[in-house]
């Protein structure tokens, strides 16, 4: 038979919950474990645009909108604070009067007028 020897003690030693060691890890699988916490996703703020003519927005739209480079719904709504109809309108309103035109007949994308081409 083979000779005993006692096994040396271990140098971590056992943690004692007590005394500040790891605390004991929860070892729940399947169904015990608890269900997964969803964010509830980033949430854009509610943008205040007009939906009626008032004077100021007029004001506005007749003096920049001729001078801007590119013109779209998009463009309109979001300088001039306005609802995505009252943008469509007033693309209308400014290509009829010929102080914008139209890049291409297919799309609605707008562009200044220079003087030369009237």
């Amino acid at each position: 038979t083979f000779p005993v020897f006692p096994m040396p003690p271990k140098k971590g030693g056992k943690a004692d919950p007590k005394k500040g060691g790891k605390p004991k890890k929860d070892n729940k699988g399947g169904a015990k474990k608890a269900k997964k916490k969803w964010s509830k996703g980033k949430v854009r703020e509610k943008l205040a645009n007009a939906v009626l003519w008032d004077q100021a927005i007029r004001d506005k739209l007749y003096s920049e909108v001729p001078k801007y480079k590119v013109i779209t719904v998009a463009i309109l709504s979001d300088r001039l604070k306005i609802s995505g109809s009252l943008a469509r309108e007033a693309l209308r309103e400014l290509s009829a009067e010929g102080k914008i035109r139209r890049v291409a007949d297919d799309c609605k994308i707008y562009t200044r007028v220079i003087p030369s081409e009237k």
